[in-house]
């Protein structure tokens, strides 16, 4: 008759782990729009650093968390402001001055 491994050796997540890794991802989401609201640019600079700081002090849940808050930031700015960051598929942006200098007859 075969016997059931122990369940912390089973592969099934428990409640707790999955409840766990959900409530991180709203705290990714809610630390990182904080932040972009606040400092702007700034932000992936600060969660940048704070990421190699916490990978050096060999942090690695830490700096799981700085990492999906800096790639969070990125995201968020880049949808905040898709004139400084188009997308790679689009033609690119004429600005609004090169277009009203192209418009006005030469004398």
């Amino acid at each position: 008759m075969l016997q059931q491994p122990p369940s912390h050796l089973r592969n099934k997540p428990s409640i707790r782990r999955v409840d766990a890794v959900m409530k991180i991802d709203h705290d990714v989401l809610l630390f990182a729009t904080r932040l972009v609201e606040e400092l702007g640019e700034s932000a992936i600079r600060i969660s940048r650093v704070r990421l190699v700081e916490l990978t050096a002090a060999n942090n690695l849940r830490a700096a799981a968390f700085w990492r999906d808050v800096m790639h969070t930031s990125e995201r968020l700015l880049a949808e905040r402001s898709p004139a400084l960051a188009p997308p790679p598929t689009s033609p690119p942006a004429v600005s609004p001055m090169v277009s009203s200098i192209a418009a006005q007859p030469s004398v």
